[in-house]
């Protein structure tokens, strides 16, 4: 690779992650000339390789690059709840869930204002793709520092457990359920101060919080799972995406070298004309200069006759 190939796929990638998803390939195909012509196959080959970013992906990089700051203040809250999560703080966890909720759908209005700003419009799909995203970087680091590069291509999310899976959640001692009182046959109703397995109030309410917890763990996982099965839907999209760019690359630099072969053809079939012409006029001037080399053969014969006859 050149030493300017690294400075010229740099300033490539920096322009084209700020383009719209639709313009991207365009661009990618313009500067992949221009490397060629300034013969850098190199970083032509680089660039080429540079892939198409998301919608959703895109949008994040509206964020990371013309809201840096709000969206460094957001991912700023992942170290605070991985905090809470660490040390079970319940209050904590809610405190700071409801925040993230919050920035994340503000921030998600934002870029979308971003994008119809300069004309394009966000389906809700795309918003909370989005907001998947913003999600994942809070679960992630790798995810968030991508996030912040401004250079994301695909749509990514957090499924599992982590913040996100204990958000509104604190943990208590399970309690041991207990069979219910038989009804006192002489009031009908349950003897609560003779009956040792009849449970106060304050127990009643934690067991009946305790199965509000284990039906949104529930609830929480089937959303893990949905989650990971659209997750793997869009990436089976992404790939598909690529290759499909991939063939039409393929088939440009096929259309390319069939124009290059054409032009060299017309002009193979040009030379040949100009020497199949060449050709005739050279033969006809040849019969023409044998036809008198014959004539002045037949005068010399002649006039040796006629010396011959004289002497």
């Amino acid at each position: 690779m050149s030493e300017d190939a690294p400075d010229r796929v740099e300033d490539a990638a920096e322009e084209l992650y700020g383009v719209a998803p639709d313009d991207f390939v365009p661009v990618r195909d313009e500067l992949v000339a221009a490397a060629r012509e300034a013969g850098d196959r190199d970083a032509a080959r680089a660039i080429g390789k540079l892939r198409r970013p998301t919608q959703a992906a895109w949008l994040a990089n509206l964020l990371a690059r013309e809201r840096a700051t709000q969206l460094d203040g957001l991912l700023s809250l992942a170290a605070d709840l991985n905090d809470a999560q660490r040390t079970l703080d319940g209050s904590a966890l809610r405190a700071l869930s409801a925040q993230r909720g919050k920035l994340v759908a503000a921030m998600a209005r934002e870029a979308r204002a971003l994008a119809g700003r300069d004309g394009h419009r966000v389906a809700e799909s795309t918003e909370r793709d989005l907001r998947g995203i913003l999600d994942a970087a809070l679960a992630d680091a790798d995810i968030a520092d991508q996030v912040r590069s401004g250079r994301l291509h695909r749509t990514v999310s957090y499924s599992g457990f982590g913040p996100d899976a204990l958000a509104g959640a604190e943990p208590r001692p399970a309690h041991k359920r207990r069979p219910e009182p038989e009804a006192s046959s002489a009031a009908g109703e349950p003897d609560t101060d003779d009956d040792p397995w009849a449970l106060p109030d304050d127990a009643a309410a934690r067991a009946a919080k305790e199965r509000r917890a284990r039906e949104l763990a529930e609830a929480r996982r089937a959303l893990d799972d949905a989650r990971a099965t659209a997750g793997e839907a869009r990436e089976r999209e992404e790939a598909e995406r690529r290759a499909h760019e991939e063939s039409e690359r393929r088939l440009a630099d096929s259309k390319a070298r069939v124009a290059d072969l054409a032009a060299e053809l017309e002009e193979a079939r040009a030379a040949q004309r100009d020497a199949t012409e060449s050709e005739r006029s050279a033969a006809a001037e040849l019969r023409e200069a044998a036809a008198r080399t014959r004539a002045a053969a037949a005068d010399v014969e002649r006039a040796q006759a006629r010396v011959s006859d004289l002497s």
